[in-house]
């Protein structure tokens, strides 16, 4: 276990079935069914992050920079604005939008917020500290007050999460948005002793323990217990592994690293095809492209997929170094290809262009 210095942000998440964890540390579920205030600047208005749901599902995030700008990432990565779709890595208004571990981010350093979106459809937000206390929405109001947290739109406290996370629903044009409500449905779970004893972990097992001193693993708890009713119960694991990641994810956004919880809970999140998950990975990693830059890695580990020991990322695949693609005028050739530049031939080698030094006919070579 590691304490990390990180510098003060604010995390919120949407995770697992349909529960959020707001920036204060509240745990609730809502099972949206339309485009809802996430977070954002409350007092200015420069940027507005909307969580889109359908039928309780989180289906993307919409981002809006004053009234003009707008985009809209769905969670399998589609980039699109006004219905029209952009194509990825993006980059305007200050504001980018790539793919970073195996997983789709949108951020701008200048507004002071992060999303990333991993292969399960969690999302994460974080914002820098000069929110505080300037962001609302469904996240809450990041001013490290629990207490207040389900403050509506309408400016009134409720301790009803659902009225709460119905207040700050945004109307579309052509959509009036319904109301959710509680599915208030008994458990018959006889069968969730399995499930049970896989969120035990997190009392039990000294891995999660080094954690309990900063993040109380007893709201995971009982949420992880109280998702036997719903889950497949063919695989306990299904139940308890949203929760005991998301666990994971806070302890380390709070500078505790947990070691080997993914092979303590048996968790293997879920990445893209050829990648395998990592608890703590460089988010500059090596891809076909950056073979060849120097770059040195300052950024501190975080989560996410990478490629096996020995291969690169090309793209969205892992490949074997000499199996790299290579770019030119924003085009991308597969290795062996070969092009004319300035009289000379390449040949794409290993992610990179050779090229034949000759002189053009009829041109004096200096020596």
């Amino acid at each position: 276990v590691r304490r990390k210095h990180h510098c003060i942000t604010g995390r919120c998440s949407l995770f697992g079935r349909h529960h959020i964890y707001t920036f204060d540390g509240v745990i609730y579920e809502f099972p949206g069914d339309c485009s809802y205030l996430l977070a954002g600047d409350c007092n200015h208005h420069s940027f507005t992050l909307l969580g889109d749901f359908q039928n309780g599902k989180r289906t993307g995030i919409t981002l809006f920079l004053g009234d003009v700008f707008e985009l809209h990432l769905s969670v399998d990565g589609q980039l699109s604005q006004g219905g029209k779709r952009l194509s990825l890595p993006y980059a305007s208004h200050a504001v980018f939008v790539g793919s970073e571990l195996g997983f789709y981010k949108l951020w701008s350093e200048e507004f002071g917020f992060a999303v990333t979106i991993d292969n399960a459809a969690n999302i994460a937000v974080t914002m820098t500290k000069l929110h505080s206390n300037r962001t609302c929405g469904l996240c809450g109001n990041f001013n490290a007050i629990p207490s207040d947290e389900y403050t509506a739109q309408e400016g009134f406290l409720t301790e009803d999460s659902y009225d709460f996370a119905n207040s700050w629903a945004v109307k579309g044009a052509d959509q009036a948005c319904r109301r959710v409500s509680d599915p208030t449905q008994s458990c018959n779970s006889t069968k969730g002793t399995a499930v049970l004893s896989s969120c035990s972990v997190l009392q039990t097992s000294s891995v999660f323990l080094h954690c309990s001193h900063l993040v109380s693993p007893d709201a995971f708890l009982s949420l992880c217990q109280a998702e036997a009713c719903y889950c497949d119960q063919k695989n306990p694991e299904d139940c308890s592994c949203p929760f005991l990641l998301e666990y994971a994810r806070t302890c380390h956004a709070h500078g505790i690293l947990l070691h080997g919880w993914v092979e303590e809970s048996q968790c293997f999140p879920k990445c893209p095809i050829g990648m395998q998950y990592s608890e703590c990975a460089k988010p500059c990693s090596t891809t076909c492209h950056s073979l060849n830059i120097q770059e040195v890695c300052k950024e501190e580990c975080v989560d996410g997929c990478t490629c096996p020991t020995g291969k690169v990322l090309d793209g969205n695949r892992c490949v074997e170094v000499s199996q790299c693609s290579c770019t030119h005028m924003g085009r991308h050739f597969p290795p062996g290809s070969t092009i004319s530049q300035d009289c000379n031939t390449c040949v794409c080698r290993h992610g990179s262009w050779e090229c034949t030094n000759e002189g053009c006919p009829g041109e004096t070579r200096v020596q």
